[in-house]
């Protein structure tokens, strides 16, 4: 295999506008100096589906149909053969009414005002009220799950950020920046075209299926893929080189991606792409395989089938896995008649590295514990009740945060589902919790407050899981699937059972089959996709059209409750800090709230190291911190392959300095010493493979304005 070595930094390319048909009303220059805060929306009603006023105007108008489609179940997941045709698709830009920055509200005209008010009254009515709390067997809700639930809603905020440039069905961050790669099927049209940007008009007469979009300013442009990532996987190696493997058919214009290997390397410009060497490539044919980072930080790629199919069969079933870079000795792929046992509902199986490293492994309704250094099954756990759990009546997992206060102790959470391979199928409200390696596991079941298929499951700031997305009737696959979804559920796991779920404000867009939802790093969630069409429909044309908006999601711990002034509450300059409640020697009101930033870090940090942070908070001593290394993943199909909490043991943290009632009352050193927390890198490579991790910070219970990328290397 050949080496994998960082390229050398590129010239970068200017980027400019959103989209050509948007006005850009902010000064970037400006920009570069301010953070972006959100208004305190705790309320016991849901917010306007439609409409979000924080110190600035948001239009967040909606393609959710004013009919659900019809239960058919004639879509096919895929076509024998893809024919690209060279026309441009209507852009979904003409649905934004707003720029998706966040604008001052003394920047707005009335004119744009009334008009977004217009469109948000206009959607109010697919937004009934009620709800039906029966529940089948399977805790799966009768009730249609586009309705929000009065008076259920504890807050959160969503704003519309961007335009994705392609329909996100897969999506994985690019370390040390805060863009976003996404990734597309090859189609009959998309939006995007190869060298086309959001500063450009898109200019290029290819289509593309990749885009890098970066999230702060709510801008993309396209990349050139060689081969058909469609129902791929992927993740990281450990120099932060970002890798998709496996993929789908030919088309006119890609060729077949099904044993594609693709990389995407680390450079310092904005002219990274993807690049495939056709020489390289997998051991095996792969369709809805996963792939998950090893100790070592090598790839597990495991299952799929060997075509593109509806429901996994004997014919077309890969029964085993390799690694990337590959196995060492003349075997490449092992065999797994575990993936025999659990046909046809295996597809996209779960994958968690464990502490022990190795693996907890999860396919239809059964699960194991495989050896990573015997690669035999070690233990057999018990099955998961109710209905199983992968594609095509997907449902969600995350292994749940590991920290010290639990000993880092593993536990898998699995949620939601399908009832049956059907499009009259009811979603699955059961959860099951399950501690692989204690002496005699069992799940742990209960129901969240709505019924789900194809939720996607993002672990927080604060080791809370956002459960997001999906429907309630149908099941995964093209045009399958119907009753959107649009409420977050919260999953508390410290709270003991039966009160751990809350449930936030409903979005106004259906996010259905190959949505995306996860963590950034100003630990607000990013939510993308929606492509659930055999063939592409553009808005207006169908009841869930293919899916360009993106959306930023707000979790409540952005705006704490009760304290009048959100933590994030208003733009503000930032200048020389003299003591905590002072910018350039002014006094600014934070709210009495301990949030803050990080201002000092390491970018490198190795296995059982010590290392310091220089928290700064703007207000009162914080009481308790919590500092922890989160992965996101790779992100697809309900999926977040190597997705990852791990806390940091605090070792010592700066003395207590109150906050001044007037600058230069504490001195910089003072500051710095009060500010410090020193932590400890995680003990082994079980607990987090080498890679790059978000390292976030949280205070008295609200994150600080932004994580920062750390890499972890023996």
């Amino acid at each position: 295999m050949k080496p994998f070595t960082a390229t050398s930094p590129q010239e970068g390319i200017d980027i400019g506008d959103y989209i050509p048909l948007i006005q850009n009303n902010t000064d970037n220059n400006d920009r570069s100096r301010t953070r972006r805060h959100r208004r305190n929306t705790h309320s016991s009603a849901p917010l306007s589906p439609v409409l979000s006023i924080s110190s600035s105007v948001h239009s967040r108008t909606s393609s959710v149909s004013r009919s659900l489609p019809t239960n058919s179940d004639t879509g096919s997941d895929h076509d024998s053969k893809i024919s690209p045709v060279n026309t441009t698709p209507t852009t979904p830009s003409s649905y934004y009414s707003a720029s998706p920055r966040y604008f001052s509200l003394t920047r707005c005209s009335l004119t744009a005002i009334l008009a977004t008010t217009l469109i948000a009254t206009a959607f109010l009515p697919y937004f009934p009220s009620g709800s039906d709390a029966a529940a089948n067997e399977f805790g799966a809700s009768s009730s249609s799950s586009t309705k929000p639930l009065p008076g259920a809603s504890s807050g959160g905020q969503w704003d519309l950020i961007g335009h994705s440039g392609v329909s996100a069905m897969h999506a994985i961050m690019r370390p040390f920046t805060d863009s976003v790669l996404f990734l597309e099927r090859v189609q009959s049209t998309t939006y995007a075209k190869i060298r086309g940007s959001s500063v450009n008009g898109n200019k290029g007469k290819d289509f593309a299926w990749s885009t890098e979009f970066e999230t702060k300013e709510g801008l993309w442009r396209s990349l050139d893929v060689k081969s058909n990532m469609f129902c791929s996987a992927g993740g990281y190696l450990p120099d932060g080189t970002i890798v998709s493997v496996a993929g789908g058919q030919p088309s006119d214009s890609k060729v077949e991606g099904y044993d594609g290997i693709r990389l995407y390397r680390p450079c310092n410009g904005t002219k990274c792409d993807w690049k495939q060497d056709f020489e390289v490539h997998l051991q095996e044919k792969r369709w809805y395989p996963t792939v998950e980072a090893l100790a070592s930080g090598d790839l597990f790629i495991i299952g799929g089938s060997n075509h593109a199919a509806s429901i996994n069969n004997d014919h077309i079933n890969v029964p085993n896995f390799e690694l990337f870079p590959p196995l060492p000795g003349p075997q490449k792929t092992i065999d797994f008649p575990f993936l025999v046992e659990t046909l046809p509902n295996n597809l996209y199986p779960i994958v968690h590295l464990l502490p022990d490293k190795n693996l907890f492994i999860l396919a239809s309704t059964k699960a194991i514990i495989l050896s990573t250094s015997t690669w035999k099954i070690v233990k057999r756990l018990p099955d998961i009740p109710g209905p199983p759990r992968n594609y095509p009546l997907t449902g969600g997992s995350v292994l749940l945060p590991l920290t010290p206060e639990n000993k880092f102790q593993p536990e898998i959470l699995v949620c939601g589902g399908a009832t049956e391979f059907s499009t009259q199928a009811k979603g699955v409200a059961s959860c099951g919790r399950i501690s692989p390696l204690s002496k005699t596991p069992t799940w742990e079941m209960e129901d969240m407050p709505m019924s789900r298929m194809m939720p996607d499951m993002a672990l927080l700031a604060d080791g809370t899981v956002a459960i997001m997305n999906g429907a309630d009737r149908g099941t995964a696959g093209f045009d399958r699937a119907s009753d959107p979804v649009l409420h977050p559920v919260q999953y508390l796991p410290q709270h003991p059972r039966g009160k751990r779920f809350r449930v936030w404000n409903p979005s106004v867009i259906a996010r259905m089959y190959h949505s995306v939802a996860f963590m950034l790093p100003d630990m607000s969630l990013l939510v993308a996709g929606s492509n659930p069409n055999g063939k592409p429909v553009e808005y207006g044309a169908g009841p869930f059209p293919t899916e360009y908006r993106v959306e930023r999601f707000s979790p409540p711990y952005l705006f704490p409750q009760g304290r009048g002034v959100s933590a994030r509450a208003e733009e503000v300059e930032i200048g020389t800090v003299s003591g905590n409640n002072h910018v350039d020697g002014q006094a600014v009101d934070r709210g009495g709230l301990a949030q803050g930033e990080i201002t000092a870090w390491p970018t490198t940090v190795k296995y059982g190291e010590t290392f310091d942070l220089g928290i700064e908070w703007f207000n009162t001593y914080p009481a308790n911190v919590q500092v922890a290394l989160v992965q996101p993943g790779f992100i697809t199909h309900s999926t977040h392959m190597s997705q990852r909490y791990v806390g940091l043991e605090i070792v010592k943290r700066g003395d207590k300095k109150m906050a001044p009632v007037a600058p230069g009352k504490v001195t910089v050193q003072e500051q710095k010493e009060a500010g410090l927390i020193r932590v400890k890198a995680p003990a082994t490579n079980g607990l987090a493979p080498p890679s790059h991790y978000m390292l976030v910070v949280v205070l008295d219970g609200v994150p600080v304005v932004e994580a920062k990328w750390v890499q972890l290397t023996a």
